[in-house]
Parts: structure tokens; sequence; C-alpha cells
């Protein structure tokens, strides 16, 4: 006889874990702090590491929850950006490799790695922030592969920094988007209403996108856009630009 008893599964969890290999790729991870100027000398701002980055994409995906269009349009932002570094990260990876094919027969060079590599678990609140991770994974293959072409000679010093630093612009553009969100408790209900929240805001951060505030333009890792405050918006936009056209 068959068990009829309802029977439920546990949440399912899994754990990340990742592995970097070049002192490149665990700067872009650790950022730096702010450091004091020695007898009146400038200091060293901070840098923002990957911790920091996945904790603004943490609060940046909590607003996108709340309906805000702002953090809709960095969410955007960040995901456009992604894709287009990924894209570029894996154009000079295969730039550096046209660079090592003319290495002589009868040599033969094995994977570049380090002994203790730095090992970390990784935890992020949204998808963006695993896919900015991944990304950097890329960038410490592809560091790696530049050290070890620079070693050998197949690559020349100045050919070694610039890719380093292309590489690593990639990373910091990510960041730049996260560091710039502000944080303003709004929502699309309160352009809506066109309240005082609303005004506020628009006056503080500018007018959003307007393809992102009516749902045109929306990350696909940003939770679903409340349907009501977008068809309100619409049809006001709608009736706004027959008011016009006339």
């Amino acid at each position: 006889m068959a068990d009829n008893t309802e029977k439920r599964t546990g949440a399912l969890h899994s754990e990340l874990k990742i592995e970097l290999h070049s002192h490149y790729a665990i700067g872009l991870w650790q950022g730096r702090r702010a450091e004091k100027g020695v007898e009146g000398s400038k200091g060293k701002p901070a840098i923002m590491g990957m911790p920091r980055f996945l904790s603004l994409a943490s609060k940046i995906n909590q607003d996108s929850l709340k309906n805000n269009p702002w953090a809709d349009a960095t969410m955007w932002t960040m995901e456009v950006k992604l894709n287009a570094a990924n894209k570029k990260m894996q154009s000079l990876i295969e730039g550096l490799e046209k660079d090592m094919q003319w290495l002589p027969k009868g040599a033969t060079l094995s994977e570049a790695s380090v002994s203790e590599p730095l090992d970390i678990r990784v935890f992020s609140n949204t998808p963006l922030g695993y896919r900015c991770v991944f990304l950097l994974l890329g960038f410490d293959q592809f560091a790696k592969q530049v050290l070890q072409a620079s070693h050998y000679g197949m690559i020349s010093r100045q050919q070694r920094y610039d890719m380093l630093s292309e590489g690593s612009r990639l990373l910091r553009e990510i960041y730049g988007t996260a560091m710039s969100y502000r944080s303003v408790n709004v929502s699309r209900q309160d352009a809506v209403e066109n309240n005082p929240v609303w005004k506020q805001a628009v006056l503080e951060l500018g007018e959003p996108d307007v393809d992102v505030l009516l749902g045109n333009h929306r990350s696909a890792f940003s939770p679903p856009v409340n349907e009501a405050s977008v068809n309100l918006l619409r049809i006001r936009y709608r009736a706004n630009n027959s008011d016009n056209a006339k």
C-alpha cells in the first residue's frame, strides 16, 4: 500500500568555495583599507574588495525587492557590464594564447600554480554577486597565464602591465557601479502617486530611466517587477505621449 502521508523535503543548501592563485586577483578580492599619511603626507584611500561589493549588491537587490526603480537600474547596468566584461576577458585570454603559440617544438609548459592558494567560501544574496565572483576567477586564471608568459619571455614587461591593468579594470568597473548606488526609500508606487517622497528622490537622484521605470529594461536576475504599479505608470506615460502628440 502506498504511503499517502504528505512529505516535504528540506531547503536546498549548497556551498561555493573558490581558490585564488595570483596576488593580483587576491588584491581584487581583499581590497584595501584607507591608510593615514605620515607626518602630514597624504594617505592612501580605501579600495573596494569583493566582500564589500557583495554587501552592496545585496542591498541593491533588497531595494529592488521593494520596487525601487533606481535599484532596478543599477542591477540592469551591472548585468550589462558583467556580460561585456566576460566577453572582454575571453578576448584577452584568446589574445594571450596566440602570443604563447610560438613555443618551440620540444618545449612544454605545465599549468602555472602556487603551493598554497587562497581558499575562500563565498555567499551572495543575488546571482549578480556570484557572476562577479566568477569574473574574478576568470581574471585569476588570466593573470596566472600573463605572469607565466612574461616569465618565459613570450610577452614584454609593458605587455604584462597593460594586460593585467586591463583585466583588473573590468572588475573595478563593476565595483564602481555598486559603489555609486545610493539607497533611498522610494518605490514605483510613490511615482504613481507623484508624492513628496518621489519628488525628493528625483531631486536627489535625477529622473530614472523610463524603460527601467516601466519594466522594459530589467536584469534577468532581478526579482519580478510589481506589475500593478508598472501598469499604472504605463497608462500615464501613454496618456502623456498622446497629449504631447496633439
